[in-house]
């Protein structure tokens, strides 16, 4: 079964493509040319014939070699296209259209009519889907919602170059602002040190947090998240790979409340223990944390949450934590799905990265380390343990280590709860490291309070 509508008249103006091309093929206007080569795509144009011409005028610009209806004729009979055009009459019937003072005016008529088009088919394409009930509805709004998204980003991201005056009054605002000491440059997440040492998460960073195994890194993160929504009500949401939503609640929860939820879970409580953990409960209800524990997630379905939480009136997302890195999946088909874990992971890890550019939010993504960090004296971790990928360094704007001394406790003795920080890799400013306290029965990390000299 199919389902498919289309009206008669796609919306489209083939007189206004014509004199586009004709106004920019024309002589001196090679300047003029480029910046709507730059503004348009194949796809703006409804007409076969001027799509070509489109680009064949591209490619002479791209070339820095003369337009004129000879250079076209050359590049479109190269291509094979020459043809589509009505050959060397047609297209010189095309250049004699009528030319336009301001041709800026029909590349923004035209790029409406093609986002127009663009709307249709993409509802068609819809209704067909969800009449062939091939795919689950979630699975069409998803995909439709990140088309709808892309088509709406897709005229932001390409600018020519910005002349400095542009950017400078709203940069000067910022600067000016931090001097005042009003506002953040970045998201704080309630460490005092590292607050300092990164003027807080910034939009578009992808931060990477590593650590063995049983070191602590999701807890780590899940104080990063409970703090910035407690001081700074950041809107802040979680993809949990590994563990439950209920499990997630509970960390948060004994990190609130600070209770030890082990011994809650074992029945270990009283009233007081009780009443402490409801009055957290309530706390951290109005909070704006969202969490997911949907397992082997794709960059691609991660994006796909991120923007449907972000169609929905007055959301927005401070910060975006993936727990973590080696659980994700790679979509069928794709390069890194067929190729090495190395390469598996580096597209991953660059897909994050993009998202978090894209999206101007930043995204913090836990990953493990390998096993040589475990035979090197001290074992403290470096760039070169990042486990799967030099391209994760590569992608990161910021890279953090948590070390612990995992040294066995003899009976009677207290365990070494002292922690690092350790700041390897900081694009934009300092690295360093940072003394952290461990409390595991809390589930919770905090900044010790001596000088790391």
């Amino acid at each position: 079964m199919t389902a498919e509508w289309l009206p008669e008249r796609l919306p489209e103006d083939v007189d206004a493509e014509r004199s586009l091309l004709a106004t920019c093929c024309s002589p001196g206007m090679e300047g003029t040319a480029a910046e709507i080569v730059l503004l348009l795509e194949d796809d703006d144009f409804a007409h076969p014939g001027h799509r070509a011409l489109f680009r064949a005028l591209r490619g002479l610009l791209e070339h820095r070699l003369e337009v004129n209806a000879l250079t076209l004729k050359d590049a479109l009979d190269q291509e094979g296209e020459l043809q589509r055009v009505g050959g060397f009459a047609g297209l010189t019937e095309m250049l004699s259209a009528e030319e336009v003072g301001r041709p800026q005016v029909l590349a923004d008529l035209l790029k409406r009519k093609s986002h127009h088009r663009a709307l249709i088919r993409l509802g068609s394409r819809l209704a067909r889907q969800a009449a062939e009930e091939a795919e689950g509805p979630d699975t069409l709004i998803e995909n439709a919602a990140q088309d709808l998204f892309r088509r709406a980003q897709g005229d932001r991201r390409k600018r020519g170059l910005e002349h400095v005056a542009h950017v400078a009054q709203e940069s000067m605002e910022r600067l000016l602002a931090r001097l005042d000491g009003q506002g953040a440059p970045g998201l704080r997440v309630g460490f005092s040190r590292l607050d300092a040492l990164t003027q807080g998460f910034q939009p578009g960073n992808l931060v990477v947090l590593a650590a063995r195994p049983g070191i602590g890194k999701t807890a780590l993160a899940l104080n990063w998240l409970l703090r910035s929504a407690v001081h700074h009500r950041a809107f802040g949401g979680l993809f949990s790979l590994e563990m439950s939503s209920e499990e997630v609640f509970n960390r948060l929860l004994s990190a609130q409340a600070r209770v030890n939820m082990k011994a809650v879970q074992a029945g270990y409580f009283d009233a007081k223990v009780e009443d402490r953990l409801k009055e957290a409960r309530n706390e951290l209800v109005q909070l704006p944390i969202f969490v997911n524990d949907q397992a082997s997630l794709t960059v691609r379905d991660i994006q796909a949450m991120v923007d449907r939480h972000l169609s929905h009136a007055n959301q927005r997302l401070d910060l975006v934590i993936v727990d973590y890195l080696q659980l994700m999946s790679s979509p069928e088909g794709s390069r890194g799905a067929k190729q090495s874990e190395a390469v598996r992971i580096g597209e991953i890890s660059r897909g994050l990265k993009l998202l978090a550019k894209d999206r101007q939010v930043p995204i913090v993504v836990l990953s493990q380390l390998n096993r040589e960090v475990e035979h090197r004296q001290g074992g403290r971790p470096q760039l070169s343990d990042l486990r799967d990928s030099g391209a994760i360094e590569q992608d990161a704007d910021i890279v953090m280590f948590i070390h612990r001394r995992m040294v066995p406790v003899q009976e009677g003795q207290e365990p070494d709860r002292t922690a690092e920080l350790i700041v390897a890799k900081h694009r934009n400013g300092p690295t360093g490291i940072i003394p952290l306290y461990f409390e595991g029965e809390y589930a919770t990390y905090r900044e010790l309070e001596r000088d790391t000299g």
